[in-house]
């Protein structure tokens, strides 16, 4: 049987282990399949993610600096 199996693409024998299961296993497998997908992905995302450059005072001060704009331009109507 096991020699069989080898020479199987991967796709079938992870079709015949999966039909091999008990009715509630393959549920069991699909979310266990699920949780590694969703932390492959997050850590494909985490990857990606950029350091700030920009302190938030600086971000802080950046809009204080357009408010002060926007409310001077109000007042001068």
């Amino acid at each position: 049987m096991t020699a069989t199996l080898e020479k199987k693409s991967r796709t079938q024998r992870i079709d015949y282990y999966v039909s091999t299961l008990k009715r509630h296993q393959p549920e069991m497998l699909e979310n266990g399949l699920k949780t590694i997908y969703l932390r492959a992905m997050a850590q494909k995302l985490d990857g990606m993610v950029l350091e700030n450059e920009i302190t938030m005072q600086e971000i802080v001060d950046e809009v204080n600096a357009v408010r002060k704009e926007h409310y001077e331009k109000q007042n001068r109507i």
